[in-house]
């Protein structure tokens, strides 16, 4: 079967929009300009078509790949901001962190269940609510 006229200007676009991806360095809105597309149709293109969004993600992933050679390359040459970012971003596992964050297992959150405080004695309910009044009154002093 035979590309319509249509077709072939479409497969054309993502060909120059692609190009110009590479050539902008994954920037979307540059590359868009550069081709003469709208974002709309860089977007509904990248939304429908798995290749192109395939490519287009290739490309991100070069810029990645960019970006981390020059934070390296920063960190060879000592500089200390881009050394204490590294070890925040990529160092977590070996406590290179500003805020921890516990979950259950897998990423799970720790505490699964709601508690149904229908079951709960009267005793019990009046101690969440101490302790909760407490909680609130430490918060405000």
């Amino acid at each position: 079967m035979s590309k319509t006229r249509i077709e072939k200007r479409i497969e054309e676009g993502k060909k120059d929009v692609l190009k110009a991806l590479n050539d902008n360095m994954g920037i979307v809105a540059g590359a868009c300009r550069k081709a003469g597309i709208s974002r709309y149709t860089y977007y509904k293109w990248y939304n429908e078509d798995e290749l192109f969004a395939e490519k287009c993600d290739d490309v991100k992933e070069l810029q990645k790949d960019f970006a981390e050679a020059l934070i390296l390359k920063k960190m060879k040459d000592g500089d200390t901001t881009m050394l204490i970012f590294y070890a925040k971003t990529q160092m977590k596992d070996r406590g290179y962190n500003e805020r921890q964050e516990i979950t259950g297992a897998d990423g799970a959150p720790l505490m699964e269940k709601q508690i149904d405080i229908s079951k709960l004695s009267d005793e019990q309910i009046d101690l969440l609510l101490s302790i909760g009044e407490t909680v609130l009154n430490e918060k405000e002093n």
